[in-house]
């Protein structure tokens, strides 16, 4: 915190007046939200964007109704407002890739059993009785988009590549593009951004504490949940799954594409954006997908 603080400060104090500050660490590398830890007690959550102010109203309405409904914790707001969300912190250590790695074979199980429950849990739940429009999530999930997508990759990732890596992209798209039923799915509710900072676990009790930041969830493809797990760990943990969550296996061939193809998708808003970050966002992830 630097030049920022003194209007931080003033932002807090607009929605917590009598809240004693004695701490702030601000994360603002989010691409929906500015985030801020007070006191390693409550995290507060901005908009950055007029889209993101409307999905925060709906993000606040759906945690709510899904606090009690799910096996994992996730965010409890206390605070809704148009442009911010204010709830406590959740305990817990990012559950990385080298904890999973490291972990004894019962532990991965026990991951495995609870990230499974929790999607499956997410993935069923029934949104008749919360009486909200859900909006679809922002993951792209259709042929349509999807091709779309293809189209840009050609014209402005392709130049950047190497000749094995354009036959890599397609034979990934071939795959997919070729079956007119692939993208067909069931839309059910989505977290849509399980990166492994979007996941808590405690290294005492080897669990999952949490699950958090909900802010681009909506209608979609469960796949496409699996897939940022398989990005994220490898096709090794998704397996451990499926105890809890059996009808994941039907979802594995999409899951596998999304992994893949989410590392394109961030090239592609590299180039296009100019901005260095998206190229370096998935390195170090993992790669052990299996056909």
């Amino acid at each position: 915190m630097n030049e920022d603080e003194s209007y931080w400060h003033q932002q807090i104090h607009n929605i917590m007046p009598d809240l004693d500050i004695r701490s702030l660490k601000l994360h603002r590398e989010g691409l929906v939200n500015d985030v801020l830890i007070v006191n390693n007690q409550w995290v507060f959550r901005f908009a950055k964007t007029e889209w993101g102010k409307e999905q925060m109203a709906l993000e606040g309405e759906l945690m709510k109704f899904l606090g009690s409904r799910l096996p994992i914790d996730i965010p409890s707001p206390e605070i809704v407002l148009e442009d911010v969300i204010v709830y406590p912190l959740l305990i817990g250590e990012e559950f990385r890739r080298e904890v999973w790695q490291e972990a004894d074979e019962p532990s991965k199980q026990s991951y495995g059993d609870q990230l499974g429950g929790f999607l499956r849990e997410l993935h069923g739940v029934d949104l008749d009785s919360l009486h909200l429009e859900i909006p679809p999530t922002l993951a792209p999930v259709t042929r349509e988009t999807w091709e779309e997508i293809y189209d840009r990759v050609v014209d402005n990732v392709y130049p950047h590549l190497l000749p094995h890596q354009v036959d890599w992209v397609e034979t990934l798209f071939k795959n997919a593009l070729i079956n007119p039923d692939f993208f067909k799915f069931d839309p059910v509710p989505v977290h849509g951004d399980l990166a492994l900072y979007h996941i808590l676990y405690s290294p005492k009790k080897n669990k999952i504490t949490g699950v958090i930041d909900f802010g681009v969830v909506g209608l979609g493809d469960p796949a496409t949940d699996l897939g940022s797990l398989i990005n994220c760990y490898g096709e090794t943990l998704v397996k451990k799954m499926g105890n809890t969550y059996p009808e994941m296996e039907n979802l594995m061939p999409r899951a596998r594409f999304y992994a893949q193809a989410i590392e394109l998708q961030w090239a592609l808003l590299g180039i296009e954006s100019g901005d260095y970050y998206w190229f370096t966002a998935h390195i170090g992830g993992a790669r052990d997908i299996h056909f």
